[in-house]
């Protein structure tokens, strides 16, 4: 994508580039000459009399990707092509290491009797929710075999039968009361 003129001044953006460093150019103060107006008053063809290593290129941001924030993080990346008159402002999606991954893992008791290892929070209000939901379970006279939903570590809802939340509790309250004895 060249730049395209007319030049829109609201909203065009450049970075003034030096071919002869390899990257933009600076000002006074060190600081690069990027996200800067356009430098002419004529805004239909590239401004007159430059030195043939000084180039504007049009900026361009890309939208960031999905990914997945438990193995995967974004890394900022910035794309010159003098070429195409464009600096790219993107994105590159890079996978956690195991141990990245172990260090945003909060504290949690993980399910042993389910067929599913769910990772349960272990903060105060989520053993005071966990209460509250055992507590309207036996208030409500739910049977066994019917279905609640309950929100892992990452706010995803796992479907369970009343009797394997109640079998999960029992872990789950030794886990949390051992807990508050090493505090």
């Amino acid at each position: 994508m060249a730049i395209e003129y007319p030049i829109n001044l609201e909203t065009d953006r450049f970075t003034v580039y030096d071919t002869n460093t390899n990257q933009p150019i600076v000002d006074g103060n060190g600081k690069p000459k990027a996200n800067v107006k356009w430098a002419s008053v004529d805004v239909t063809q590239m401004i007159p009399n430059l030195a043939t290593n000084i180039k504007w290129l049009i900026e361009v941001k890309e939208t960031a990707p999905s990914y997945d924030s438990s193995t995967q993080r974004l890394e900022k990346t910035k794309i010159y092509d003098v070429e195409a008159e464009t600096v790219t402002d993107g994105y590159s999606v890079i996978n956690l290491t195991q141990e990245e991954i172990d260090a945003l893992v909060p504290p949690h008791y993980e399910t042993t009797s389910l067929s599913q290892a769910i990772k349960l929070a272990v903060g105060e209000a989520d053993q005071n929710a966990f209460s509250r939901m055992n507590v309207l379970i036996d208030l409500s006279g739910m049977a066994g075999t019917d279905e609640i939903g309950i929100k892992d570590i990452y706010g995803v809802t796992h479907t369970i039968t009343v009797d394997e939340f109640k079998t999960e509790m029992v872990g789950y309250g030794q886990y949390c009361y051992s807990l508050f004895l090493s505090a």
